[in-house]
């Protein structure tokens, strides 16, 4: 029960009742203390263990650069230089690629250079020197909040949030950017915005614009010879090839430059165009999906057309989300040019800061913190239109800065909006404000007054405000107002992506409903599928380094020697370094599959080395998993629910509570960019052989029927079994197997064990024909119709195969006792050895420990 946890500086003992409880406790010293300890080393005197600090989602430098050799040079081709497009190049080629940007304007930086709120991220040491107490569970929660209406995917979501602290390190550290200011703007819970100090003069730092310039400054000093820059060149197409199965491959670009078109091949090929804001055009995205916002202003750049959604559109990709547009509640009006349909942006930062906002009447009509989404609406729906100008005048609100306000946003910042741009007007008094507004002096004092009142108290009856940056009183005096109009911003939607940056096509199939286009990827605005209905603010930056980083890399591991991960032979010299037979494999996400497949489920993701790679097994093949966690070494047993054929990822399936085993544990600490063990091991490898000569065969013996005994957990290579069996008959024609030739029986004690019923039942509905299953419990609920107990010898007659052939074959799998029973069963009823499978009798286990 004692232990010691030491740092290089000190030594400390503790009580706890287990090492697990000892290391949660040691886990907020990483992240939640002044001074963030970079790592730990936990001693057990029990066992004894030693337990060493492992950041969740981190892969280890050694897995990293062991990975990175199974691979060949790639050629990148990098479509965009803003945040996304520098961040995936610059991973690329830190992977071993030569890489190509290609950007369409003369300069470099796109919307990125324009960004002033600053990059979100939690866990940071930012936050820890400060004091700053932040997790996951409030990040993806206010991730999640602000995204209702919207598609905001979980194992995204997931990703963005364990990735923000390493994307924040990666700037700060490995390009020295100074992110060590904290803001908390609208829709956080948190101080969690990092931006960069002013200056040594004192002033601001243009976050977007610095950031940009940072890593422009690093590609051309540390990047000669391995990323080229060329601007200029607008890509016109892609470049692309299609199989017999209309499987998609980019091979390259098409590019405009200088009048000419010419084509540029590549490996892969990585889009990071950005979004469609400035997308007007009456033949425009922005008329196509959301045409009621046509008129409205942006705070775009023109070249915001949303170029890489239209091309990869053109190809296949789907897009989701697309009428998802974010309004900025705050674009300035130049009082001098009021009809200019571009906008400054207000920075998050003036409401941040204390800013409050009052309509035409002087009133207050919003929580000025709340969601960019919410406060935009309000405005719209509480605030009159522009006056002073020919063009639609949209609603507008005032901004009124007091003192104490303009003190925290800073006083260079305000002298350039202010003095250099004109955008902000000084009032020596409330009266002085009301005049400007043209409002009652006393209903201007009234709303200063219910504010003073609610932020003593610290919370605000009217808008629900609880947090209040700056005091502003009927007193206060040198106030600056400006005029804001919610303006196009952000549009969430895009290329539909999974959790490695594939672009993603939808297709209709009985194993799932989208396939990645091979060789394409995509990050930063021009995907959807993160944000939904609203994005948080600064989680667009980080968005761009989290995904651009995940996508360089995977497009420049594209190339792999083998086209498959696990099988080892002595041949396979390029598996020497894995004498062994095991793998480190990274979690690309863990999926929810609680309504899917059953209560306490998830599915585990992990990628194969290469994006184009298969696992190498057969089906009814198991896999191996193990890890350490608490000085222990856990491991596991799973069937891969992904097909053999899919590419670049493995899928299992296992249970997140008691009956999963001390593997779960494991599962459970584990997050996307984790690494394990992984290792082919035996099974029941069954081959479904394709046309012309269409057969099934088990150890070379060709076979007609299939019946599958699964009790518990066992069901897991059941379906994979079940889904290569309808895809067989899918691609060959129900000539090629005999009607009613596979039968599954499933035995749980209770309904809430089981799994996968919905799959199973669609599978049943889609080959009526071929595929039947039964379903046994031993405590079945009130009105339960099918098997009752346990599973008896006429179930087996009735319900499986029976009589007994050469060109049958009973599977079975679930715990050794139900394997062994069932054994005996088919054995009393005729069956031989030969003619079935017992997991749990495979040798393979055993051999391979």
């Amino acid at each position: 029960k004692s232990c010691m946890f030491a740092d290089a500086l000190a030594t400390a003992a503790m009580s706890r009742e287990d090492i697990s409880s000892a290391r949660t406790l040691l886990e907020p010293f990483r992240t939640g203390f002044r001074e963030p300890v970079t790592n730990f080393i936990l001693y057990a005197r029990r066992g004894p263990r030693i337990v060493r600090m492992l950041v969740p989602g981190l892969e280890q430098k050694e897995d990293r650069e062991r990975r990175l050799a199974r691979h060949t040079p790639a050629k990148v081709i990098v479509v965009g230089s803003g945040l996304a497009g520098m961040s995936a190049a610059i991973e690329a080629a830190d992977a071993g690629a030569s890489v190509i940007i290609l950007e369409k304007e003369s300069k470099t930086g796109g919307n990125s250079a324009k960004a002033t709120s600053g990059i979100s991220g939690w866990g940071t040491e930012t936050q820890a020197r400060q004091g700053v107490a932040d997790e996951e569970r409030l990040f993806e929660r206010d991730t999640f909040l602000s995204g209702l209406g919207g598609q905001s995917t979980p194992s995204l979501v997931r990703t963005l949030s364990t990735k923000s602290a390493p994307a924040i390190h990666w700037l700060l550290r490995r390009f020295n950017i100074p992110l060590t200011v904290l803001s908390q703007l609208g829709g956080h819970s948190a101080k969690r915005t990092h931006r960069a100090p002013p200056d040594e003069n004192g002033r601001p730092v243009p976050i977007g614009f610095f950031i940009m310039k940072t890593l422009r400054d690093a590609v051309e000093s540390e990047y000669k010879g391995k990323i080229e820059i060329k601007c200029g060149h607008s890509v016109t197409s892609l470049i692309h090839k299609a199989d017999e199965h209309n499987v998609k491959t980019v091979t390259g670009v098409q590019v405009k430059t200088e009048g000419e078109i010419r084509e540029i091949n590549a490996d892969a090929v990585v889009l990071a165009t950005g979004g469609f804001g400035c997308s007007l055009s009456e033949d425009g995205l922005m008329a196509r999906f959301r045409p009621d916002l046509i008129k409205c202003p942006t705070t775009n750049g023109a070249f915001a057309q949303g170029d890489g959604v239209t091309i990869a559109e053109s190809i296949g990709a789907e897009l989701i989300d697309m009428d998802k547009v974010q309004l900025h509640p705050t674009g300035f009006i130049d009082p001098k040019d009021p009809s200019n349909p571009t906008k400054y942006l207000a920075p998050e930062a003036i409401r941040g800061s204390g800013g409050i906002m009052v309509n035409d009447e002087g009133e207050r009509f919003v929580n000025e913190l709340d969601l960019r989404s919410v406060v935009a609406k309000a405005i719209q729906n509480h605030c009159a239109p522009y006056k002073d100008c020919d063009y639609t005048c949209p609603p507008f609100a005032w901004c009124i800065l007091s003192e104490p306000a303009q003190k925290l946003f800073g006083a260079p910042v305000i002298d350039f909006y202010k003095n250099r741009l004109g955008l902000f007007e000084h009032c020596a008094d409330v009266k002085a404000a009301a005049s400007l507004i043209g409002c009652s002096e006393g209903t201007l004092i009234k709303t200063l007054k219910s504010y003073e009142e609610a932020a003593q108290v610290g919370n605000c009856p009217t808008t629900q405000k609880d947090i209040f940056p700056a005091m502003i009183t009927p007193d206060s005096q040198n106030l600056i107002l400006c005029r804001v109009t919610p303006s196009i911003h952000y549009t969430m939607g895009g290329i539909n992506i999974n959790a490695a940056g594939e672009v993603q096509e939808r297709i209709e199939s009985i194993v799932g409903h989208h396939r990645h286009i091979r060789r394409l990827f995509a990050a930063g605005e021009v995907t959807g599928g993160l944000h939904g209905n609203n994005r948080l603010a600064g989680n667009s930056l980080l968005e761009c380094v989290v995904f651009g980083r995940i996508a360089g890399e995977r497009a420049a591991t594209i190339d792999t020697p083998s086209e498959v991960m696990f099988p080892y032979t002595e041949s396979d010299t390029h598996l020497k370094d894995e004498s062994t037979g095991w793998f480190s494999v990274v979690l690309r996400e863990m999926r929810n599959t609680d309504k899917k497949y059953g209560i306490n489920t998830r599915e585990a993701r992990f990628n194969l080395d290469g994006s184009l790679q298969c696992t190498g097994l057969d089906i009814g093949q198991y896999v191996a998993v193990r890890g350490e966690i608490d000085g222990e070494t856990l491991m596991g047993y799973f069937s891969p629910i992904t097909r053999p054929t899919d590419e670049g990822v493995i899928g299992i399936l296992c249970r997140v509570d008691a009956r999963g085993g001390p593997i779960t544990k494991l599962l459970q600490h584990i997050r996307p960019g984790s690494t394990i063990q992984m290792r082919a091991m035996g099974g029941l490898r069954i081959k479904f052989h394709p046309k012309p000569n269409p057969h099934i065969t088990f150890r070379g013996k060709t076979i007609r029927r299939i019946g599958l005994l699964a009790g518990g957990t066992g069901i897991a290579p059941m379906l994979q079994i079940i889904r290569a069996y309808g895809n067989f008959v899918l691609q060959n024609g129900p000539d090629a197997v005999t009607p009613h030739g596979l039968n599954l029986i499933y035995a749980a004690e209770e309904e809430s064990d089981l799994a996968y019923m919905k799959i199973l039942e669609t599978l049943r509905d889609t080959f009526p024909l071929h595929f039947r299953f039964y379903v046994v419990l031993n405590r079945p609920p009130t009105g339960w119709y099918q098997g009752v107990g346990f599973i008896e010898p006429m179930d087996i007659r009735k319900r499986l195969v029976y009589p007994p052939t050469d060109e049958d074959m009973v599977v079975m799998c679930g715990p050794p006792v139900f394997e062994m029973a069932m054994r005996k069963t088919l054995f009393h009823l005729g069956f031989n050895s030969s003619q079935w499978f017992s997991f749990a009798a495979d040798d393979n286990i055993s051999a391979h420990l």
